[in-house]
């Protein structure tokens, strides 16, 4: 109902609020005409057409668009349009009665025209103050509505102006009781009123200007809290307000700051984590191919020899090369082999299952008879000479002996392979502080700067011009960082192009009073160590074995 009658004031198009004026002037004039005895009443009624219809038009008619220069001449224009039609009235009914003859309407007054004209003058400027006083009005209201300083003003000037109002009422009572002559009463309400009037004048504009002043830290820092809310909405995450007092506004811009805090953090979190499937995703489908790709040749390999070596027998012929091709077919199924007990440790690490037994280890013992035993191979097949740097006892680095010397042999084989003949590959065994540092050397030809960072990734192999015989399948470095950081180290590499590459490996220290109490298994095993093979009579799995590989392919496919 609020609604509906708000909607009638300052609300209609400029068109109907004209003929609703011109109506309702109409029908005052006319029952101020019936209802008056005397031909005066009825002549005064059509000098009210004016004031009445350019009073509703004024409260009824739409306040329009910016600019108000425009918005002011609009009104003006249609205030003088109407103006003459309610002027126009009485002369039509002028002109009526003297095409009839008769003096139905009112008497003819030679002074009616100035009189008239006097009147629209005066319900013209009442028209321009009353139209402004209520477009102010309107403008004020939409000022209340929209900001919270000017509605609070707005209610402390109005509690202010009934106060004042009440106590000038309640002196003007108690000033009239005393008189008793009722022209004297007259002339004294008269004063009373007006001076009641410029009092209130006097009181509400300091009495507004104290409570804008009171109202406005409250409503600032509203408005701030405000935009950051916007803010807020807009995506910008960052935002924070001051918070200032104690009082409620104060917990509310507090709690503001932890909502944005606690929001920030979880959208940080949610695009990490967007971040961290999208590039499993991507290793995941690297991954794929790449496999795919190493199985293909061997596979195709040992298909091509076999279906060859069926064909003849087929027809009844002994192949002379057989002994030959099943040497090759034996070489790719080792390869193949290899290829899957990689893929299963790097399986077994991902989810925390791969069997590790620590120990408190001589690394330069494990170092030394690493290298005594690959240096002849490596000398003779390539000319490449290896040795070692190692102190002549210890030191001692609690890990699991059997992974290092794997990682060791994946990175002397690297070396060798990408070291050209007279080259030298060098492995130096160190102690730092709480961790055993070995350094693997080569004199190769370097990896380029910008493939240095992806070397750790599984099935990445730089590009080399040197040793590349197409036996690598990529995982062995990746197989390096999965065990040394299974036991608690690190790894890291540097490379110099023509120069030659550094593999860093920094393991955790045993301690000082180290025995066979410090030994420690860092993870359970999930299935036993795969049996190695001799030749094509290749040791088959037990079915409990092989469902357990089953078991673990489908934990990783799931992670």
């Amino acid at each position: 109902m609020k609604e509906r009658w708000a909607s009638l004031w300052l609300r209609a198009r400029r068109r109907r609020a004209l003929l609703e004026a011109v109506l309702f002037a109409l029908l005052l004039s006319g029952l101020i005409c019936l209802t008056s005895a005397t031909e005066t009443g009825r002549e005064f009624s059509l000098l009210l057409l004016a004031p009445f219809g350019l009073g509703y038009f004024a409260l009824r008619a739409e306040v329009g668009p910016p600019p108000w220069w425009r918005r002011w001449t609009r009104d003006l224009a249609w205030g003088l349009l109407l103006l003459l039609l309610l002027c126009g009235l009485p002369f039509l009914l002028l002109s009526l009665e003297h095409w009839l003859g008769a003096t139905f309407f009112f008497p003819r007054l030679a002074a009616f025209p100035m009189v008239l004209l006097g009147m629209a003058l005066v319900a013209l400027v009442g028209y321009i103050v009353w139209r402004g006083f209520l477009c102010l009005l309107s403008l004020w209201s939409r000022l209340r509505r929209k900001q919270l300083l000017w509605a609070l003003t707005h209610a402390h000037a109005m509690m202010v102006l009934l106060a004042a109002g009440l106590v000038i009422l309640l002196f003007d009572l108690l000033a009239l009781s005393n008189v008793r002559d009722l022209a004297l009463l007259i002339s004294v309400t008269m004063m009373l009123g007006l001076m009641s009037f410029i009092a209130l004048l006097a009181v509400i504009p300091p009495t507004a200007f104290f409570s804008y002043l009171v109202v406005r830290r409250t409503t600032a820092r509203l408005r701030a809290l405000t935009e950051a809310a916007h803010a807020l909405r807009q995506g910008h995450y960052e935002v924070r307000v001051i918070v200032e007092g104690e009082d409620e506004v104060a917990q509310l811009q507090a709690d503001f700051n932890a909502m944005a805090a606690e929001l920030e953090r979880a959208l940080r979190e949610l695009k990490q984590e967007r971040d961290t499937v999208a590039g499993l995703l991507k290793t995941q489908r690297e991954l794929v191919a790449a496999v795919s790709h190493e199985l293909r040749t061997p596979v195709a390999t040992v298909r091509g020899y076999l279906e060859a070596a069926l064909h003849r027998l087929d027809r009844g012929e002994l192949p002379e090369s057989l002994p030959r091709d099943l040497v090759v077919m034996e070489a790719e199924v080792l390869r193949l082999q290899r290829l899957v007990e990689d893929l299963f440790a790097l399986a077994c690490a991902e989810v925390g299952r791969l069997t590790l037994r620590c120990v408190p280890t001589d690394v330069g013992e494990l170092v030394r008879r690493l290298v005594e035993a690959r240096a002849p191979l490596a000398w003779q097949s390539g000319r490449v000479q290896v040795v070692a740097e190692t102190p002549p006892v210890g030191p001692l680095a609690l890990v699991d002996p059997e992974r290092l010397a794997q990682a060791l042999q994946n990175l002397l084989h690297n070396g060798i392979r990408h070291t050209p003949p007279g080259g030298i590959v060098a492995v130096a065994v160190s102690q730092k502080e709480h961790e055993v540092v070995i350094l693997v050397r080569d004199t190769g030809e370097g990896i380029p700067p910008e493939e240095l960072p992806r070397i750790w990734e599984r099935f990445y192999q730089a590009s080399s011009k040197l040793r590349r015989d197409g036996s690598g399948s990529g995982l062995g470095l990746a197989l390096v960082k999965e065990w040394v950081e299974a036991m608690q180290g690190r790894v890291a590499a540097t490379s110099v192009l023509s120069e030659g590459s550094c593999f860093t490996l920094y393991l955790p220290a045993a301690p000082l009073d180290a025995g066979p109490a410090s030994q420690r298994t860092t993870m359970a095993p999930l299935e036993p160590e795969l049996p190695q093979t001799g030749g094509l009579r290749t040791q088959i799995r037990k079915t409990s074995e092989r469902e357990d590989l089953l078991v673990l392919h489908e934990r990783v496919e799931q992670q």
